[in-house]
C-alpha cells in the first residue's frame, strides 16, 4: 500500500441475517392488511393489485441495501459505501492520532443519536447521523462491540465496523 494507485479492500463485519426480519415482516404486514380490508368490502379496488405488485420490489430493493457495504483504501483515498450512501476521505483528513478501536457498551459518547439521512435498525446503522454530544458522523455498523472510530479534521466522525478494525487502522497510519 505505498503507491498512490494501490486498492485494498477489508471484510465489514457480518450482519445477522435476521435483521432482514426488520425488511419483511412489516411488508408482509402491510400486504396481509391490504388484502384483508380488499376481502372484507368488496369489490376489490384495482389499485389494490398495483400495491400489492410494488411491496415485494421495494422489500427487494431494501434488502439489496442492507446488503450493499464495503471498506475500500484506494490510493489515499478511505471510500466507504453503505447501502445508499457513500463516503470517500482522503487520509490526510483523518486525525489518525485519535483513531481508536472501541466497544458502543461502554462507550456511550460515540454512539450514533439522531439519525439525520440514514438506514437503520437494531444492530446495524448506516448513513449519515447526530452524535449524542451534537457532532456528526458517517456510519456503517453492524458490529457494535468492535467500532473503528475515525475523527476528521473538520469535527465529524467515520463510525466503521470492519471485520479486522485494526488492520485497517493500521494500514491508515502507513498511508498517513
Amino acid at each position: 500500500m505505498t503507491t498512490a494507485s494501490t486498492s485494498k479492500s477489508y471484510a465489514v463485519a457480518p450482519a445477522s441475517p435476521w435483521l432482514l426480519l426488520w425488511i419483511w415482516l412489516p411488508l408482509l404486514l402491510a400486504c396481509g392488511l391490504t388484502l384483508a380490508s380488499a376481502w372484507r368490502n368488496p369489490p376489490v379496488p384495482p389499485g389494490i393489485w398495483l400495491v400489492l405488485a410494488h411491496l415485494p420490489v421495494v422489500g427487494i430493493v431494501l434488502q439489496w441495501a442492507f446488503n450493499r457495504r464495503r471498506i475500500n483504501v484506494q490510493g489515499r483515498q478511505l471510500d466507504v459505501v453503505s447501502t445508499f450512501y457513500r463516503k470517500r476521505v482522503d487520509v490526510s483528513e483523518l486525525r489518525l492520532e485519535q483513531a481508536r478501536v472501541v466497544d458502543l457498551a461502554e462507550h456511550h459518547e460515540y454512539r450514533p443519536g439522531f439519525k439525520t439521512n440514514g438506514f437503520g435498525m437494531p444492530g446495524f446503522q448506516s448513513g449519515h447521523f447526530r452524535m449524542r454530544g451534537g457532532g456528526k458522523a458517517f456510519c456503517l455498523l453492524t458490529d457494535r462491540s468492535r467500532v473503528l472510530v475515525l475523527p476528521l479534521r473538520g469535527g465529524a466522525m467515520l463510525l466503521l465496523s470492519p471485520e479486522h478494525p485494526r488492520a485497517l487502522l493500521d494500514d491508515l497510519k502507513r498511508l498517513a
